[in-house]
């Protein structure tokens, strides 16, 4: 379970199987959550609003992490596998969480390519109820 919101945990559901259907498609990592953190993040907040905000913080790696928390502070971390798959200190949850930066969306290619595929798979799982349905753009 992702959120104790039912809404905010089917979209966040809808996100993950995403991700691994992205890395079945791509296969560039081992891994389907690693260097994902950003896009899926971005995913959910388009799919949800206001709902959830960005995050980020350094890894252990010095690589920034992103993850969404609602306003009241839940956190929704769809790739923290990522770390737990190699008993890592999740950012979101661990000491590094400390030193979170709200973060926002940003305008780089690579990144909006990744996001649009994410966002397609994800209208074709949700096919029975278009995206558009839910008052979602299509971006």
């Amino acid at each position: 379970m992702f959120s104790k919101d039912p809404e905010l945990d089917h979209l966040a559901r809808l996100v993950h199987s995403a991700l691994i259907e992205f890395h079945e498609i791509e296969q560039k990592k081992s891994n389907p959550f690693e260097g994902m953190c950003y896009c899926a993040s971005v995913c959910l907040k388009k799919l949800v609003g206001n709902k959830v905000i960005l995050w980020k913080t350094r890894d252990h790696n010095n690589q920034f992490h992103w993850w969404c928390e609602t306003p009241d502070g839940e956190i929704i971390d769809l790739t923290s596998e990522q770390y737990t798959i190699h008993n890592l200190p999740v950012p979101s949850t661990g000491r590094a969480s400390k030193l979170k930066e709200q973060g926002r969306v940003m305008g780089f290619k690579s990144y909006q390519k990744k996001i649009d595929k994410l966002m397609e798979i994800i209208d074709k799982i949700y096919s029975d109820r278009p995206l558009t349905d839910l008052g979602i753009e299509k971006r």
